[in-house]
């Protein structure tokens, strides 16, 4: 063994001691120079009563119980007799009670499409007068626009030549009737005569129904007129008018619209989760703010699409209007009313709070209330079905329950 390997196997001896010293002088004494035994069994003395009773588990279970305890038990509001009625607070015991489900929906009055006439020109023209404006009252067949046209003109022209051509026509085939019976002329010449009426009768007639169908009349004053009048097809009110005079107008530009207002519909939005409460026929009750009272109605259509935006469909009520005091575009609430059931357990709509995304109802106890988390169902719009949660005869807090949902936030936002 050289020199050098003795040297470093003493250094390594010299490290191992000093190691072991420190090892010695960290670990803590113990009275009567007992082991780790007889610390553990001086530790567990500690625990043990004047019975000689060892209390560790029993202290360790009631904390673990207490534990569970406030995990489960909602927070309460402490409040007296005095305190609950100062702040207007009632009282009311969950119950039951008959619901008639109500869905309570935002609507708005429009125009009954199917009683609303947008009117056209004939053909192409310069408008010439409009004698009414937007809100004025018409009845059926009264004049609204009036358009110079020479189209209009060309068309009572040809109408006029054919009935010129139909008139000579029927008088040739009459002088042919007459000879051929008399044995004068030839069967030829009246079969001609016969064939050029019948053509002339069928040129009179589809000048005549072009005219008819764009509401032209056949003759206005002498001659070929080109001044033609837009008629009024049913009485209503105008609620659109475009059209001015010295305007240029065409079969694709509207010229006003009329809507009869003298039944409109209210439309409401109906969520699509609630679709499957609403169908056609359902009794309804429409509420809008200018009107005194709720009208009653049925629902005539809902909607199979929903909208783009809104994910909502449509839920119609067909309404009579008389003195036209509905006025499209008033907003109003629609409450559509579901089939009566009589239901074990309910409570006051006004008891019913959201805290932390659940239904609660505030629940009487001894020291003031306690919020109960609830399951809700059916409701009418004042009462409401408690399917879970809450039993029969249960004392609860109904009107001024937002208070205490606010004293609750108070103190949860205290406590953190």
């Amino acid at each position: 063994m050289t020199r050098k390997q003795t040297s470093l196997i003493a250094l390594m001896c010299v490290i191992a001691a000093v190691l072991a010293a420190l090892m010695l002088w960290r670990e803590p004494a113990r009275p009567g120079g007992q082991g780790h035994e007889a610390g553990h069994e001086a530790g567990h003395v500690r625990h043990a009563d004047s019975h000689g009773h060892d209390d560790r588990h029993e202290e360790a279970e009631g904390e673990s119980d207490e534990g569970k305890a406030e995990a489960v038990r909602e927070p309460g509001v402490a409040m007296t007799e005095a305190q609950i009625k100062a702040n207007g607070i009632a009282i009311d015991t969950a119950g039951p009670a008959t619901i008639q489900e109500r869905l309570h929906l935002p609507a708005q009055v429009k125009v009954n499409a199917e009683r609303t006439v947008a009117l056209a020109s004939p053909a192409d023209g310069i408008v010439q007068s409009v004698p009414v404006s937007v809100g004025t009252p018409v009845r059926k067949g009264q004049s609204l626009v009036v358009i110079q046209s020479p189209s209009v003109a060309q068309w009572r022209a040809e109408y006029g030549s054919a009935q010129q051509r139909l008139k000579l026509a029927r008088t040739s085939w009459q002088r042919e009737k007459s000879l051929w019976d008399e044995r004068i002329s030839a069967r030829q010449d009246l079969d001609a005569a016969q064939s050029a009426l019948g053509e002339a009768e069928i040129n009179a007639q589809a000048a005549g129904q072009r005219l008819s169908a764009l509401g032209i009349a056949a003759v206005e004053g002498k001659g070929a007129s080109s001044s033609v009048t837009v008629r009024a097809p049913l009485g209503g009110v105008v609620v659109d008018k475009p059209a001015v005079a010295g305007q240029a107008v065409d079969a694709s530009k509207p010229l006003l619209t009329i809507a009869d207002l003298s039944q409109v519909w209210v439309e409401a939005a109906v969520p699509a989760d609630s679709l499957a409460q609403v169908g056609t026929g359902m009794p309804a009750q429409v509420s809008v703010n200018a009107m005194p009272k709720q009208l009653s109605g049925t629902v005539s259509f809902v909607g199979p699409i929903l909208g783009e935006a809104t994910r909502m469909a449509t839920a119609r009520v067909t309404l009579p209007n008389p003195g036209l005091r509905l006025r499209p575009g008033m907003l109003a609430t629609v409450d559509l009313l579901g089939q009566q059931a009589s239901i074990p357990v309910t409570v006051a709509n006004d008891a019913i709070q959201t805290i932390h995304e659940r239904s609660v109802v505030f629940v009487r106890t001894s020291a003031g209330f306690r919020p109960t988390s609830v399951t809700v169902g059916r409701s009418d719009g004042k009462r409401s079905e408690i399917v879970n949660g809450l039993a029969p005869g249960v004392k609860y807090a109904a009107s001024g329950s937002f208070l205490l949902k606010a004293d609750l936030g108070k103190s949860e936002a205290e406590h953190h």
